[in-house]
């Protein structure tokens, strides 16, 4: 899980900034809060939401996660650039190295990782394996001016016999400058530190606006238990929605599909995986078997008005909230009844939902019964039906600023204010109290005469 992370010179975050899921010592709301298992653990949120004017930063929080993801996980090739973005409205943090640090939980283990870099190396990298009271370092490493690495291990390297010692500072010193230690470990084959890796790998999910987590169509064909789930989330959102399944058909049986889209199948799709694709008006995933392409595409069915009667429509048919929520309900599928460590960040999360639909999602998630699943959301919105002290705590409320001065982002929690229980916190943000919200100018300068010359 989640516990806090800081970001600086990283996108429009110019200093440093702290976004933290550790809750406050206020006591409302506390089945929010994922409770303690031990004596030296940490308790955590489950939820935030970050508010914030457009062109705020709001997304930018969400790159800053995607970009370290895909470092640790992807790497960058060898020689390649390393696709950061500074921070650009001041000259000097152009040439200064961005940092990034992170704390995280994996079962009992708690971990401090972290790196400065800029576009062709890394500066410094770190892991921690840390508690309440004490912490143990991993590994440190430092990038020499001839792009060399240097690493230090911490004590658990004296357990290891002197071909293992030798064997991990080797593929220390191997690591490139543009390389993230902690991705070359496992690209060695290393074990010491897969939980961290797996972390970025397995738990955290970070999914930007017009991405999915994954394909509901082969989701819906491989797990039964997800179908029903989706069938009954959309008859209760009144989507108009009795039942939605998958089907299964070769390429040549998809009507009224193009020449060139099929072509277009047939060249991106490799022997092993599956990719979820828009072709023309339909919302295929496609799969290869066998050396056959097949085809799933989601068939969603709807009462009559007489009730005796079924009507299949196509997905593209539905609204546009439909069809969101249904590419939303494998996450929510997973923070109800999944068994694992998740931690989704999902950006723009309200786009196309009815408000209704944003603060059912929530609700669900952060019912008292589910109180103990392993689970977290972060979310970026402007639904301001969710800002309301009777559903939220204040230390899982956030805004992002523009500060008009320097064109940074700042970032800060509703708990920084106090407002008190009985305030109407939605009213108070709409009004600027809380900032986030545009700055706008003279909007009359647009009008145009009507008189003509």
């Amino acid at each position: 899980m989640l516990i806090r992370f800081r970001a600086a010179n990283l996108y429009s975050f110019k200093e440093e900034i702290e976004f933290s899921m550790i809750p406050s010592p206020e006591r409302i709301h506390s089945h929010q809060i994922f409770p303690k298992k031990k004596k030296n653990d940490i308790r955590l949120n489950r939820f935030a939401a970050v508010y914030g004017a457009n062109a705020a930063g709001k997304s930018n929080l969400v790159k800053v996660l995607k970009f370290v993801q895909k470092m640790v996980v992807e790497g960058v090739k060898p020689e390649a650039v390393i696709p950061i973005q500074r921070f650009r409205l001041t000259q000097d943090y152009l040439h200064s190295p961005a940092k990034f640090e992170i704390e995280f939980k994996v079962g009992e283990h708690m971990y401090e990782y972290g790196f400065e870099l800029d576009s062709r190396s890394i500066h410094r990298e770190w892991l921690i394996n840390f508690t309440r009271n004490s912490e143990k370092i991993l590994f440190k490493r430092t990038t020499d001016q001839n792009g060399k690495a240097k690493l230090e291990f911490g004590s658990f390297i004296n357990k290891f016999s002197k071909k293992e010692k030798l064997f991990l500072e080797f593929a220390g010193e191997g690591t490139r400058p543009n390389q993230l230690f902690l991705n070359e470990s496992i690209d060695s084959n290393m074990m010491y530190f897969r939980g961290a890796y797996d972390w970025f790998r397995k738990v955290i999910t970070v999914i930007e606006p017009m991405e999915l987590y994954i394909p509901v169509e082969l989701q819906m064909d491989e797990d039964k238990r997800f179908q029903d789930f989706l069938s009954q989330i959309l008859r209760d959102s009144d989507t108009g929605i009795a039942s939605i399944k998958a089907d299964k058909m070769e390429l040549d049986d998809l009507e009224d599909i193009s020449e060139d889209a099929a072509q277009f199948i047939n060249d991106h799709l490799s022997d092993a995986d599956g990719f979820f694709l828009k072709v023309q008006q339909f919302r295929l995933t496609a799969i290869k078997e066998d050396d056959k392409i097949h085809l799933f595409k989601l068939i969603p069915t709807h009462r009559t008005l007489n009730g005796s009667e079924e009507a299949i429509f196509e997905v593209y048919e539905e609204s546009d909230g439909t069809q969101r929520l249904i590419d939303l309900a494998p996450v929510l599928y997973e923070l109800l009844l999944g068994e694992n460590e998740r931690v989704f960040v999902v950006d723009e999360f309200d786009r196309s939902l009815h408000p209704q639909l944003s603060r059912m999602i929530v609700e669900l998630h952060l019912d008292e019964n589910k109180s103990t699943q392993p689970s977290q959301l972060i979310v970026t919105t402007h639904q301001t039906n969710i800002l309301d002290l009777n559903l939220l705590r204040k230390d899982e409320i956030w805004f992002v600023e523009k500060n008009p001065e320097t064109g940074a982002t700042d970032l800060y929690s509703l708990y920084d204010f106090q407002p008190r229980y009985d305030k109407d916190i939605k009213k108070d943000y709409l009004y600027g109290r809380y900032g986030a919200i545009p700055f706008l100018g003279n909007m009359s300068a647009l009008k145009l005469s009507s008189k003509k010359k």
